[in-house]
Order: C-alpha cells, then structure tokens, then sequence
C-alpha cells in the first residue's frame, strides 16, 4: 500500500537537495506475521531416545515480517530507475546481526516495457521466482526437500546481477550470476595447501509460462564449493534443477514439481537446528562431493468456507543410506502439511496449520510435528 504522506515527506526533502522529480514515486510496504505455535522433535534409533519440545510466539509463518521501501523514477522513452530495500522484521524482540539492516532484497537499477529489467544487488534466485503452484510452510515447505527454491540460503543472492525478460504473453525468462566475494574474485588456499581461484559462485537461470489456469515453471542453479569432502575428494559445484506446474480447476488447484541436487543442496534449509549433530550427520547433504537427491511435491489448494484450504505432501530421496555413506544412519524424508488461511480483508487474515515429517535432513528415525495459529497483515 502507498504510503502518500511518507512519500511525500521523503520526496519534500529530496527536493531540498535537487534529486526529486515530480515522476519520482517511493512506496512503503510491508508485513506482520505472528502467532503461537507448538514443535516435537524425537529422534528414536538404535537405542537413542532424544525428545525436543518448544511453543510460544513464532514469527513469520506464511511469511517473514517485513518492512521496506521501494521507488521508481520515469527516465523518459518507457525507461524507469528502480530500487527496493526490503529488512527482516522479528515481532518477538530477538534480533542481532543477522536481522539487522536490509538483509533480505536490496537493489538498483534499470527496468523497460520493451527490453526488461536489469538490477544489482541481493536478489531472489531464479529457482525462487520460477517455481509454480501451491506451497506449505515450516515443516511443510517445499524447501525441506528442494535446494535452491525456497526460505534457505539459496533463496537470495549476495552481489549478484540480475536480468529478468518483458512479459511475453505470460512468458518470462531470468538469468542471475552471483560474484560471490564483494570484489567479485576468491583467491586462497585449501586446508590441504591447494589453491582455489573463483569468479563466480553462484549462476541462476529460468523461465516460467502463465496463462488463466496454467503455470509452468523451470529452473537450473549452479553454487561452486570450496575445500575437500570428508573422503579428501575435491568438491565440485553444486547443481539443482526443478520442473513444476500447475493447473487450476476452480474447485481445487494442483501444483506438482520434480527436481534433483547433485554434489549437495544450494542453500538447504532442509535441517532443524536441535539436531544438526545427531548421530554424526551435521550438514549430511554437503558430506559427499557425489551425493545426489531427487526431490518431490504435490499441493493442493481449494477455496472452502471463504478461505483457502491446503494440504501438501514433500519426499526426496539420497544416495546417503549407500553402505559407503551413511548407511543406516540415512533415510529419505516425507513431509506433510494441512493449513488454512482465511482472509478478514484484503490486508489481513489468520491462520491455523499442522505438520508431520519424518527423517528430516535425511536423519533416519527423526520425526517432527508441529501446530499453530496466526494472524498476517500486509501493509
């Protein structure tokens, strides 16, 4: 929602050093999202017996909180300056480093009806923008199977640079090459003494197709690595590719995807903290330079009661259970989601949903829960 007194004032004072431009608009935005909500994790195998509870207020269910700003200047000729600076908001209190200053999207630059839009900046992955049709949350996301489409690490790019095509009929393309460092090269040395040289570490590439009911979407990232795996082998870049679609009758809209991970999971938020270290197997998708998944979803949405009802059910299987892996300390995950959101208004809504998922982070025996209730407004 246009805040037309904030932008006014910034654009007042702007004026007083020359910048502002009657074609000049700036637009606060945002949203709050909290609740109360409950977790069980257990972990059950070969003899071990580890229970984690917790409940209280969650922030950011059906979406981070959020508040940013975002502005576009008419440069003349169909030509427009763009920018948008966009930080976490925790309604908890809890903050730190990590949630602090615009960490979530900040970025310049140029955007035309004709050719597209080019920016810089910390921009969302290709994966994320491109993926189709209707998605959990928490335990029942999508990302704790897929890497390089949802709420991990991979969902958006430090340094990166980013062109996105005109829509063409519902047709657009991205592509998205990420510098990695901030002066855009790594140089340095292995612990094994080797030396690495790397200009890129992260490429981002798709395309997605829309038309009244059809959505169609796909997407390639590449994320190099650096060191050796816990065998000595050097580490080869990790690569994620995802096919989803969706199709809405009405009644019911279908969303299904389909993707594999090769040499780990870009940005995977696949693992709850608590037990990172269980049985030995912290980060188990980036131990093997060859381990390999290959990922599954299926959602559904229908409008029920004048709301939307959602259940959703996330699989992928690894190569970690192989004798030379993991082995039985491995299995494949299977999530589970059921929610329901109803909207009070155009801007807010409440919320209530549950989760079930087994061998989270591909930790054989260790099964989660949860359950909650919410409210989220947009701004």
């Amino acid at each position: 929602m246009k805040k037309t007194l904030l932008a006014a004032a910034l654009l007042a004072g702007f004026a007083t050093a020359g910048v502002a431009q009657a074609e000049t608009s700036v637009t606060l935005y945002g949203i709050l999202d909290t609740g109360y909500g409950y977790q069980n994790y257990k972990y059950d195998h070969n003899g071990a017996d580890v229970t984690a509870k917790s409940s209280g207020l969650r922030d950011g269910t059906f979406n981070g909180s959020r508040w940013g700003l975002k502005g576009a200047e008419d440069l003349g000729d169909g030509l427009r300056a763009i920018f948008q600076v966009e930080a976490h908001v925790n309604l908890g209190g809890s903050g730190g480093a990590a949630h602090s200053g615009f960490n979530r999207q900040s970025f310049v630059g140029l955007s035309s009806d004709s050719w597209g839009t080019f920016t810089m900046g910390r921009q969302y992955s290709a994966g994320t923008e491109t993926f189709q049709g209707p998605n959990g949350v928490n335990l029942g996301d999508a990302d704790k199977v897929f890497g390089a489409v949802g709420l991990g690490g991979g969902t958006r790019v430090d340094n990166s640079f980013k062109y996105v095509t005109p829509d063409l009929s519902g047709f657009k393309a991205i592509v998205l090459y990420g510098t990695g460092a901030d002066n855009g090269t790594k140089v340095g040395r292995n612990t094994d003494g080797s030396s690495f040289s790397d200009r890129g570490n992260r490429v981002s590439v798709g395309a997605s197709y829309t038309n009244g009911p059809i959505g169609v979407g796909a997407s390639y990232d590449r994320q190099s690595q650096y060191g050796a795996d816990t065998t000595g082998a050097a580490r080869s870049a990790a690569t994620s590719w995802v096919l989803s679609g969706s199709y809405d009758f009405e009644v019911v809209k279908l969303g299904l995807g389909y993707g594999q991970d090769r040499h780990g999971k870009i940005g995977w938020n696949g693992s709850n903290g608590d037990f990172l270290t269980v049985g030995g197997v912290t980060n188990a998708a980036a131990l093997y330079d060859d381990f390999k998944s290959n990922n599954y979803h299926v959602g559904l949405s229908a409008p029920i009661g004048g709301g939307t009802l959602y259940a959703g059910w996330n699989y992928s299987t690894t190569n970690l259970d192989d004798g030379d892996k993991l082995g039985d300390a491995a299995g494949n995950i299977s999530a589970y989601q059921i929610n329901y959101f109803y909207p009070l208004s155009k801007r807010t809504g409440v919320y209530t949903y549950a989760s079930y998922a087994k061998n989270i982070g591909y930790v054989k025996d260790l099964k989660g829960t949860e359950a909650g209730v919410g409210i989220n407004h947009k701004f």
